[in-house]
Formats: structure tokens, sequence, C-alpha cells
């Protein structure tokens, strides 16, 4: 028996908070400060090779949601990634694309942004999963799909990235050279307030609301293969 589809979101984003891809001892290590520069370096090489592709899933999500209406948050939402804000009536900016900032960080942390370093850069087996999962998002029911991409990413990202800055910090790492950190925190609550009001027609009965489920959690267990693989490699 299927809830209304406002108390099955709001449920649904409650416990993708509580999922242990939030709770995950990698993560705790930002939280608690117990990183160096060279577990920063290690963690920006392995998440530039997921965060550079992510208007590419975002284009596989909206080229496969039948409906116009919830399309249009994630419109607005690959604009942003290019540098775009409409509430500042701001265009496309090059130098102001989520990779460009994220190359940013990279630099803080000395890492090489030159396009032959930052195709070298070897993911992690573990990575590579993790990439693959949302580059495959094209393949996915769409239901399905939404739920992996919104509450099971868009939602989570204030409190991850909250901890991922607060390690930075404690690395010794400036409040620019955690920018990208920091505009998303703030970005991203609004980007899941938009998602989640464009969840509702597609949770309305037990079966989209099983698959709903089913894709946020199924992303946040590939998450927490990224963690794993991160955990490893950092040999604390």
């Amino acid at each position: 028996m299927s809830v209304s589809a406002s108390d099955f979101v709001d449920k649904l984003q409650e416990d993708c908070l509580k999922h242990p891809a939030l709770n995950h001892s990698y993560l705790m290590r930002f939280k608690n400060r117990e990183l160096n520069k060279g577990h920063v370096k290690l963690f920006a090489e392995q998440y530039y090779c997921f965060s550079r592709h992510f208007s590419r899933y975002l284009a596989a999500l909206i080229a496969i949601v039948p409906d116009e209406g919830a399309r249009a948050p994630l419109i607005k939402n690959l604009g942003e990634e290019y540098g775009a804000r409409q509430e500042e009536n701001r265009d496309m900016d090059p130098e102001l694309t989520h990779p460009a900032i994220f190359r940013a960080f990279l630099r803080s942390v000395g890492i090489d942004t030159s396009p032959e370093a930052l195709e070298a850069i070897k993911p992690l087996p573990e990575t590579k999963l993790f990439v693959d999962k949302y580059l495959n998002i094209r393949y996915l029911n769409y239901i399905e799909a939404y739920g992996g991409f919104g509450p099971g990413t868009e939602y989570i990202v204030p409190q991850m990235y909250t901890l991922v800055r607060e390690g930075c910090r404690g690395a010794g790492l400036t409040e620019d050279e955690v920018l990208f950190f920091s505009a998303h925190i703030e970005l991203d609550v609004e980007h899941a307030e938009g998602i989640k009001e464009s969840l509702l027609p597609f949770a309305k009965n037990a079966e989209e609301q099983r698959l709903m489920r089913f894709g946020a959690m199924d992303f946040l267990d590939a998450r927490c293969v990224l963690w794993d693989g991160l955990e490893r490699a950092s040999k604390f």
C-alpha cells in the first residue's frame, strides 16, 4: 500500500541521509579532520573523475524523463553547471563551469590541471564503477533514475560536502580553495527542492514508489563502493 507522494518523498529523503554512504568511515575521516594534503589530493583526483562528467549524467536524465514539467528544474540545473544563474541574470560562463571551479580545487592540492595531465589520471576500480553507474542512467527506467539522481544524489550533497569541506579545512586549505564545496552546499539545497517538486507526479502509487526508492538506494550503495576504494587507497 502506497502513502501520499509528498509523505513518501519526505521519508525517502530522510532515509537517504541515514544511508551508510553518508556515515561511511571514510567520510568520518573528513568530519574528524584526520586528513593531510596527500589524502585530500587522492580524493581530489578520484572525485574529479566523477564530477567532470556531471553535466553528462544530468543530460542523460533529461533525455529519458518524458514529462515536460519534470524536465524544467533539470534543465535549469544543467545551465548552472555551465555557470548560468537565472536569479542573477547571468549567462553561461566558461570560467564559472563547475568543472572549472573544481579544477581550481585540484590546483590547490598540487595537481597539474593541464588537459594532458587530467586525462592521465587513472581512476581506481571503485571510482570507475561509480562513474559508469551514472553514465548508464540513460538505460534505466526514468523513475528509478530520477530517484538515484534526486534523493540519492542532489539531496545528500549539502550534508556530504559539509563533511568534505571540514576535512579539507583541517588539511590546511583556505576558504577560496574549498569554494567548489561551499557553492554546492548552498546551491544543491535549492536543486533538491526543485527536484522534490518534480518527483511528486512519479510517486503516486506503490510501484512508482518502489522504483524511486530502489534508484535512490542503489546509487547510494554505489557511493559506498567509491568510499571503500578511496579508503583502501588512502592507507590511513
